[in-house]
Parts: C-alpha cells; sequence; structure tokens
C-alpha cells in the first residue's frame, strides 16, 4: 500500500495512476497524441495567461480525487481556475480545484479515459471533461450538469465553445490538420 502523498511525488519520465493504494501504469503517449497535447497546451495556455483566468498543467501532474474514491489521476492536460490555485501543491491538486480535464486517447487507453475516468471526473465533481481521440479523429465534449456529464456538441460551424473557460472556442478539426 503506498500513500497518495508519496505516489504524487513519483518520477516523472513514467505516468502513473494511484487506485486503491496501488500504483497502476499508464501507456506512453503516441508521437500523434503527444503532438494533440502539445498544441492544445500552446492554445490553452496562451489563452488562460492572457485572460489572467487561471493555470494550465501538463501531465505528469496527479489530481486527488475525494478521499472515498481512493484514486489520484493524471490527465494528459488540467485547467485550475485562479480561485483555487493556492490549493495547488508541488505535484498534485485536490478534485475540487479543478476545472476542466483533458484527456487525449487512443486504443491503448480509450476504454479506460471514456469509461473508467469519465465516472471518477464525473463524481468528483470536475465541470468540464474533454476526451480527444486521435485515431478516431473525434473529440467529445462534457460538461457536468446535475451531477452528471452531458455531452456538449460543435456549433454548426464545428467550433466548440468552452463552458468553463469563458470566451474560449477552438475547431476540432484543426488537431487533425
Amino acid at each position: 500500500m503506498i500513500p497518495f502523498d508519496q505516489y504524487a511525488r513519483h518520477d516523472d519520465s513514467r505516468m502513473f495512476e494511484w487506485i486503491d493504494g496501488a500504483l497502476e501504469l499508464l501507456p506512453s503517449l503516441s508521437r500523434a497524441q503527444e503532438r494533440v497535447r502539445d498544441l492544445l497546451l500552446e492554445l490553452l495556455g496562451e489563452y488562460v495567461e492572457m485572460s489572467g483566468i487561471g493555470l494550465v498543467i501538463p501531465a505528469p501532474f496527479a489530481i486527488r480525487m475525494p478521499e472515498e474514491m481512493r484514486r489520484g489521476r493524471e490527465p494528459d492536460l488540467l485547467f485550475i481556475p485562479n480561485e483555487f490555485i493556492e490549493t495547488v501543491q508541488e505535484s498534485y491538486v485536490n478534485s475540487h480545484g479543478v476545472g476542466l480535464v483533458v484527456e487525449i486517447t487512443d486504443a491503448r487507453n480509450r476504454r479506460l479515459d471514456r469509461i473508467e475516468k469519465f465516472h471518477d471526473y464525473q463524481l468528483a465533481g470536475i465541470p468540464e471533461y474533454w476526451i480527444i481521440d486521435v485515431e478516431r479523429r473525434e473529440a467529445s465534449f462534457f460538461v457536468l450538469e446535475r451531477r452528471r456529464y452531458a455531452r456538449v456538441p460543435t456549433d454548426e460551424t464545428g467550433y466548440y465553445y468552452s463552458r468553463t473557460l469563458k470566451g474560449f472556442a477552438f475547431a476540432p478539426a484543426m488537431l487533425w490538420s
């Protein structure tokens, strides 16, 4: 049994998640996943910095889920609104301080991101969750409504308007070009 605090300080060269006191190794990102992550990090990071609304953090960085869940998750990207920045620790943040989580998936971790993490982020009350599937070239966006995730489509021009990052919009199709 490994305590959460020890897990959160793990070696940054590999990504792990903490499930019921045990470490679960996550697959390394493929080149396609890295490219999409880096592009989103640049877009989100620039928007958040220019608007002064919070902080965007790439993996490896843990989210400590509510105590009763006994989980530590490591999303590919996460957004912390200004009002929760003071809660950010050196290697993790508690889930109540997270406004947006982004997972960049492929066949190796699609089930984990679409089912297990979807459930955990929903249960933890994280307001917005994006799943970007590099193999299928599709982006799915979810917002918390009455404690359950509801899928939000892009508009008729192909743009997605974030509810958490007020004023931020992008066309997911640009991720594949």
